[in-house]
């Protein structure tokens, strides 16, 4: 069954998401003002100055920062610089003994009853960095997309680790990685890191996926091809496909797919596959910056391997079950490529 959208002059005009059934409207906001959505003039959302007094105290809170190991559950496994040798802290950072480090959450996202008694959510830190360089606010923090291309693809790898763990435990039948960056995405935490929750049904989002694609076997393929004919297409190398998707949670949302790599998980890819998956989502990552943002990576049976990510801090009007988007989309989608097409880019 065709993916129910419409067009005029070669432009969306509305498209309807054929798993969840949300329709998406595209509009024009250029001219309108979200001075208010955005806090813009509002006095309480101007953070204050950090000193070094408040740096220090910040760091000395933060249950992720080196030194404060033992406010966390009993670390399960690290990924020292040794082992990230891309590591942009090298310089900046001496005689930190982790990069990557892996423990259980303290809060269990599924209770540990529902797994076996064992508790299947796992937090991975993804630098031991809190801040950037020199901050000014307590907004500016470490983001992943400081990280580099090279330490995501390591995350990935620990990522692997973890999900190979949890699969050991009979009663985990779906395991999904998230994360959340800044307090407007939900995350708990200021310092960069991502959950990953082994879960003993696949997850509703998942399993949603995975119901269309039974009922309109290569419905993956379709969108494809349709955000290639919308020219939202943003990266097609190697059998990774990135796009815009209008089809997404947020007005700014973007899939990672592997169509040809049905019923995989990154467990199964070998490390060019890891390498080019990677890449294609940090690309998006560096695009989307500091902005809050979250991405999940769906893999499960009958699904291609893929990535949502979505950019978060951008106003959306979500009525009733619909959507608005932004008339700029397919503009932004050719800026997009244009500047990945640049010499010397990252």
């Amino acid at each position: 069954m065709p993916i129910e959208h419409e067009t005029r002059d070669g432009a969306l005009v509305w498209i309807r998401n054929p798993i969840t059934g949300v329709i998406s409207y595209v509009v024009d906001v250029r001219n309108k003002s979200f001075a208010f959505t955005l806090g813009i003039g509002d006095e309480r959302a101007q953070p204050a100055h950090l000193t070094d007094d408040l740096i220090r105290a910040a760091i000395r809170k933060c249950p992720f920062c080196p030194g404060n190991e033992h406010l966390c559950t009993s670390e399960l496994f690290r990924m020292t610089p040794a082992e990230v040798p891309e590591w942009t802290g090298h310089s900046k950072r001496r005689g930190d003994q982790w990069v990557i480090r892996v423990f259980n959450n303290l809060f269990p996202r599924i209770p540990a009853e529902l797994t076996g008694g064992r508790n299947e959510s796992y937090i991975v830190v993804e630098d031991p960095r809190h801040f950037v360089e020199s901050p000014r606010s307590h907004g500016d923090l470490m983001c992943t997309e400081m990280l580099g291309e090279a330490h995501l693809r390591h995350l990935l790898e620990a990522d692997v680790r973890v999900m190979l763990m949890a699969r050991e435990n009979r009663s985990v039948r779906s395991v999904v990685v998230r994360k959340n960056q800044g307090r407007e995405s939900g995350a708990s935490q200021p310092h960069p890191h991502q959950q990953i929750i082994g879960s003993p049904e696949p997850f509703p989002a998942v399993a949603a996926e995975a119901r269309a694609e039974r009922e309109t076997p290569g419905l993956f393929e379709e969108i494809i091809t349709l955000m290639d004919r919308l020219g939202l297409v943003i990266e097609n190398e190697g059998g990774v496909i990135s796009y815009a998707s209008p089809i997404g949670t947020f007005p700014r949302s973007y899939d990672v797919m592997m169509p040809r790599y049905r019923d995989a998980t990154l467990a199964d890819l070998s490390a060019d596959e890891m390498k080019r998956f990677a890449g294609a989502m940090f690309r998006i990552l560096r695009l989307i910056g500091p902005l809050p943002m979250d991405y999940e990576i769906h893999q499960g049976e009958g699904l291609p391997l893929h990535a949502h990510i979505n950019a978060r801090m951008f106003p959306y009007s979500n009525v009733a079950g619909t959507l608005n988007l932004p008339s700029t989309l397919l503009e932004r989608t050719r800026d997009i490529r244009k500047a990945l097409l640049r010499p010397g880019r990252a």
